[in-house]
């Protein structure tokens, strides 16, 4: 009688470990319903292959990638030619890619006291880019994420241009002058 409530005590306890183990999937969560409305054409889903990969090889091709994007997402802030001398502003953040192209940590490592709304508009930029293209396994670090500081450089009228991107810096306005 022991034997018996003992073997059904551990074939409970099995049960209850394989259910729990089967509730804790990683699978996502079913996508809502399209909500029709009335005389418009129900919402077409995007195709399964509309997934973007990047072409990059190495970090510093993503992050050439990266800041491409950025600046088409924001194409009418961004300056055209060599970063301005001197500068308005400079914002420098830290971001972390995950396997999927999603931003999964921001962090600001500089951000101009004079001007703190260009601080939050970079960070704006970098939403409005997201998703990124999925990077390739291998340049992804132990986490399973890519690891990039990115530098916004900011002229006078609020505009920036990504120091990946960017040309060197253009003269001081002095620096035709001669000096006794």
């Amino acid at each position: 009688m022991l034997a018996q409530s003992w073997g059904w005590a551990w074939g409970f306890q099995a049960g209850m470990l394989l259910a729990l183990a089967a509730a804790c999937t990683t699978a996502p969560p079913p996508a809502p319903a399209p909500v029709l409305v009335p005389g418009r054409a129900a919402p077409v889903p995007p195709p399964a292959d509309a997934v973007r990969y990047s072409a990059a090889t190495s970090l510093p091709e993503y992050q050439r990638e990266m800041a491409g994007l950025l600046h088409a997402a924001s194409a009418d802030r961004v300056y055209v030619g060599a970063p301005p001398n001197p500068l308005r502003a400079v914002v420098v953040y830290y971001a972390e890619i995950d396997a999927l192209g999603e931003t999964r940590m921001l962090l600001l490592f500089r951000a101009p006291e004079h001007a703190p709304e260009l601080a939050a508009y970079a960070a704006e930029s970098l939403r409005l880019a997201s998703p990124f293209p999925r990077p390739r396994p291998q340049l992804m670090n132990g986490a399973g994420r890519i690891v990039i500081t990115e530098t916004w450089l900011f002229d006078r009228e609020g505009r920036f241009r990504l120091r990946t991107l960017s040309l060197p810096q253009a003269r001081p306005p002095q620096w035709d002058e001669e000096f006794p």
